[in-house]
């Protein structure tokens, strides 16, 4: 018998708007493609507000808190930038974490800013999210380190 869940993501993949491609090198395993594939339609489905793919991922044993392999990013990243509130609340009743930073130390509430996700910006607002720039620590100003000085022997 084959693996059953490889048809299940692809067919989330298609849901979720990315053709169902997979980018690996024909030589590659089996089990990384499908994790690539899950883990892309986890951030897909985040963005498209695609609740049902989203349930369905952590169903199989994912996680709300895995990032994306460039950018560092989580699925409450991806919901915010998209606009959806029912993907949004859904990831954060999941225990999201509403003040998680990306790579370039930017928060879901910094995604949350185009037309469509004004309401989005207001939820997260209302739950306590933050901008990235007020949860990263302040860069330490460059301070010149001066050797300590010889004193002049005693005679």
């Amino acid at each position: 018998m084959g693996n059953h869940t490889t048809p299940l993501l692809v067919a989330l993949g298609l849901a979720a708007g990315c053709g169902g491609e997979i980018n690996e090198q024909p030589t590659a395993g089996a089990s990384s493609a499908s994790e690539t594939v899950a883990a892309t339609n986890l951030f897909h489905a985040a963005e498209l507000g695609d609740l049902e793919a989203l349930q369905q991922y952590i169903d199989q044993g994912g996680s709300v808190t895995n990032r994306h392999v460039d950018n560092g990013q989580t699925a409450l990243h991806y919901a915010a930038w998209g606009g959806n509130t029912n993907t949004l609340a859904w990831l954060i009743g999941q225990k999201a974490d509403v003040n998680v930073l990306d790579n370039d130390g930017k928060s879901p509430l910094d995604f949350a800013w185009m037309p469509r996700g004004e309401v989005a910006r207001e939820l997260l607002l209302s739950i306590g999210a933050k901008p990235g720039s007020e949860l990263r620590p302040p860069a330490k100003p460059e301070s010149k380190v001066e050797s300590p000085k010889e004193e002049a022997p005693n005679p």
